[in-house]
């Protein structure tokens, strides 16, 4: 650490300083000065590196909590993103899977009234009129309320899946909460 280091080259110079000076007195009590003068200046340097140690660790923390918190709102974003891409995915396999099921079920559905339309044409034909008639009407009917519900069904479905591919809108809001900076 070299921010310690000039703390330390000038109480090894005024150290040696003193004690050259007092070498060269044989007085008792020059001794007992230069000893206070040097236990003086130990402690203050000792508290003068007790200030860059407290800096340095401050520093040093503002610095980590600045890391952690870009790094907390780097894991949030990605798992926001994350989020999104999965509930797209299973909206997607959602569709295909009952896109498959309208399809089998519109082929079955579609063979019954052909099947319904066939009878009546064919009561028609053989003087069973208003049988005939009746059973054409109800086949008919019931096509158009099938077809409706078609309708409705996919006109949801193209609202949900316009909400869910909605770009402006992020499906989770990221704030940073009391104690981050950014």
């Amino acid at each position: 650490m070299l921010k310690y280091l000039p703390g330390i080259l000038i109480i090894q110079a005024a150290t040696v300083a003193m004690t050259l000076a007092a070498i060269k007195s044989d007085d008792q009590e020059l001794w007992l000065a230069v000893l206070l003068l040097a236990l003086i200046m130990g402690l203050v340097t000792a508290f003068w590196f007790g200030s860059i140690a407290s800096h340095a660790k401050k520093d040093a923390l503002i610095h980590a909590k600045d890391e952690f918190s870009r790094e907390r709102e780097k894991l949030r974003v990605n798992a926001e993103r994350q989020k999104t891409r999965l509930l797209r995915k299973s909206h997607e396999e959602i569709r295909k899977e009952t896109n498959r099921a309208h399809a089998r079920t519109s082929f079955k559905l579609g063979a019954g009234f052909i099947g319904i339309i066939g009878a009546g044409t064919l009561m028609i034909f053989t003087q069973f009129l208003t049988l005939g008639l009746l059973t054409l009407a109800v086949g008919g009917g019931a096509l158009g309320g099938y077809l409706m519900r078609v309708r409705h069904e996919t006109v949801s479905r193209q609202k949900e899946t316009s909400a869910i591919n909605d770009e402006r809108k992020p499906a989770i809001e990221t704030r940073p909460g009391k104690g981050d900076s950014c």
